[in-house]
């Protein structure tokens, strides 16, 4: 399975979610509910993750969470797998609980952060039983509803002492204070309306932001990242063509283009193989074809040009000029 691409700096945002292994549940009973939520509250503690908000349904869950430590994927490992074993102890079962890895999705915090948290905590009466059901029935479930922050945004009471609060209600403030009733009607829009999907402008499949975000984004990108080593960077950065690819390694070597498709330059033609795989669309066997070799044989070449690349340091100099030089022109288009 294709990784996801992660993006982690100090003070990101994102939408996370998961759901349970074949579309199953992920909770049993109420119990399993609040095994989550204290699982939850200590792989925060433990990672210093800010929780803004969360939903839990029955097969799947959706939080939205701030790293000021940079470190998304390491809460989520420790989240992830504590909350499986403890699940699984409880219930006599092994194996996996979650599908595949977590969807984590990048967020700009104004305007995306106050609609997403809308969405999501709407989220319980967004499911066909509750089509047809008044608006006030919808909400008075909503407040009511545990496995979710909205009720610690409606009610003081309500609060845990460990959520980040005041990054929603900061949209809402009026003489310093929290205007719950602007909320209220906030949240009431949302139910009345029929609500926009935030998901449906996001950019590549891991970005909710605009283009001056993405923008942003894309200066992380631009640290070797290989475009085939995650496929949501093929619609963020151009994809070469095997010819640019192939003139941009002859001109950079001064050799010609003829002399990387024989035989003669074999770190030469190792780069140019690794190059292409990097930076085009090609499969290895259409490398191959290129190159006048089968699938192994580019394999076997790129492997090599790994160990020597670990012992020459010109070598390795020149793979780093070509990197810098490919990224570049793979940024003039997204």
């Amino acid at each position: 399975m294709a990784r996801q691409l992660r993006v982690e700096f100090a003070g990101a945002i994102y939408h996370v979610s998961s759901r349970g292994n074949e579309r199953n549940s992920i909770f049993k009973d109420d119990s399993d509910r609040d095994l989550f939520i204290k699982t939850l509250k200590e792989s925060v503690e433990v990672a210093g993750i800010e929780v803004i908000a969360y939903v839990l349904m029955d097969n799947h869950y959706h939080m939205i969470l701030e790293t000021p430590n940079a470190n998304l994927s390491y809460f989520m490992q420790h989240f992830g797998l504590t909350y499986t074993i403890r699940f699984n102890k409880r219930h006599g079962r092994n194996g996996h609980l979650f599908q595949g890895r977590f969807k984590g999705i990048l967020v700009e915090e104004d305007p995306y952060l106050l609609v997403l948290s809308r969405y999501i905590h709407l989220n319980p009466v967004r499911t066909k039983e509750w089509e047809g059901t008044a608006v006030e029935d919808k909400w008075r479930y909503l407040k009511n509803y545990l496995w979710s922050t909205l009720p610690g945004y409606l009610d003081e009471r309500k609060k845990l002492n460990w959520i980040r609060y005041e990054r929603i209600e900061g949209f809402f403030k009026r003489n310093n204070k929290f205007s719950k009733v602007g909320y209220r009607s906030y949240m009431m829009e949302g139910l009345k309306g029929t609500l926009s999907n935030p998901f449906e402008e996001l950019k590549s499949r891991m970005v909710l932001g605009s283009e001056g975000f993405l923008e942003k984004v894309r200066n992380y990108l631009d640290r070797g990242v290989s475009v085939r080593e995650i496929p949501a960077l093929r619609s963020l950065k151009k994809v070469l063509t095997i010819e640019e690819v192939l003139l941009g390694v002859a001109d950079h070597f001064q050799v010609d283009r003829e002399m990387l498709i024989s035989k003669r330059g074999k770190e030469l033609r190792q780069m140019a193989m690794e190059m292409a795989y990097r930076y085009t669309s090609y499969s290895q066997e259409e490398i191959g074809e290129v190159f006048g070799v089968d699938y192994s044989t580019v394999s076997q070449n790129r492997r090599r040009l790994e160990l020597r690349l670990k012992e020459n340091r010109k070598l390795l100099a020149s793979f780093n000029q070509l990197n810098e030089k490919f990224n570049k022109l793979s940024n003039q288009k997204i």
